[in-house]
């Protein structure tokens, strides 16, 4: 049976346009009522009357679908009505519905332009959203030096993701020249915000001492802070760091623990290695049928071990019906990817034949 593989995995995040009323840190009393509907007839009076606040909030309101149909026309309506006042919320999500196409068609012009209204109101969502257009050159010509600053406008302001784009900028060396030292700077302000990819970049910068000096406690430290904010590859690396006994003491119970989280994720290497676990019965109880169902989430999805693994136990008939015709095909897909014994096992099985 084979081993743990253990990989120290890159993420690379990609950070979406937000509207100011999708995000965490957006308080809009109006909206924080059991039935929103039954605000829609004074909104819409005070609306009429040249509200920007009340224009604002029926804008959310259709968009959302706050006890009413959801309708982005009747959104993209009210916010423009409100965008047109000078309403900075309202102008990036003005913004962010003709960047998008909803209620509307895609219009990068005008995207762009009430961004810029907004942002130049210090509007952090804007300055957020105005960096990822720069970065990406989308709507305008891609310029990295104002994608920096916009995203430090924003991070200043509590847009924690501005500054992980940032890290990962450095850590990538996109745009600007590489350099992990202030990567790591950038995902420590991140951090500072609970964000878990800026977590998950530190447990990987501290692992390997890239970036940062190399201290496995420390590894291990931020790897449970992002996994415990749901990062996938935090949870996998840190079932290695148990299962292993880095930075920790070995601890099979709680490798487990984190490779089930990963698996259940849908992270094929950890899908694997929770199918050993329970193929051995290392850290869970020994289960070789429960073994084959993970390693068979993990074969479909390409790891080459799993699909070796998988062909034995058709091979055997063990935790699964015997059957030599499944066992050529996973040997053949794990030969494939240049699994020698799969190989070996494959050419003997076809010889046979």
């Amino acid at each position: 049976m084979k081993r743990f593989q253990i990989f120290g995995f890159l993420l690379l995040v990609i950070c979406y346009g937000v509207m100011a009323s999708e995000t965490k840190t957006q308080s809009d009393s109006e909206l924080f009522v059991t039935d929103p509907s039954s605000l829609i007839p004074s909104l819409r009076r005070s609306a009429e009357e040249g509200n920007a606040d009340a224009q604002y909030s029926l804008g959310n309101i259709y968009k959302q679908g706050l006890g009413v149909e959801v309708s982005d026309i009747r959104a993209i309506f009210w916010f423009k009505k409100a965008a047109e006042k000078g309403l900075a919320k309202a102008q990036n999500n003005l913004a962010y519905m003709y960047q998008n196409g909803l209620g509307t068609h895609v219009d990068l012009n005008e995207a762009i332009k009430y961004f810029k209204l907004s942002a130049d109101q210090n509007y952090a969502f804007a300055q957020y959203n105005l960096a990822l257009m720069y970065q990406n050159g989308e709507g305008v010509p891609k310029d990295t030096t104002l994608a920096i600053e916009y995203f430090i406008k924003a991070g200043d302001q509590g847009i924690f993701d501005a500054y992980l784009n940032l890290g990962i900028m450095y850590f990538f060396g996109d745009g600007v020249t590489q350099d992990r030292m202030t990567a790591a700077d950038w995902f420590s302000k991140a951090a500072k915000g609970n964000n878990p990819e800026a977590q998950y970049y530190l447990g990987l910068m501290s692992e390997h001492g890239d970036g940062l000096t190399q201290d496995y406690v420390a590894a291990n430290y931020f790897y449970t802070q992002a996994a415990e904010r749901g990062n996938v590859l935090a949870m996998y690396n840190l079932g290695i760091m148990y299962a292993t006994g880095t930075g920790t003491k070995p601890d099979n119970v709680q490798a487990a623990h984190w490779f089930t989280k990963a698996a259940e994720a849908g992270n094929p290497d950890a899908q694997y290695n929770i199918g050993v676990m329970y193929d051995v019965g290392g850290g869970v109880p020994k289960d070789v049928e429960k073994a084959v169902e993970w390693y068979i989430k993990a074969a479909e999805q390409g790891s080459a071990d799993a699909q070796y693994n998988l062909a034995v136990k058709y091979l055997e008939g063990e935790g699964i019906e015997k059957n030599e015709r499944r066992a050529i095909y996973w040997f053949t897909k794990a030969s494939e990817q240049g699994d020698i014994d799969a190989k070996a096992y494959l050419d003997e099985l076809l010889t046979i034949k």
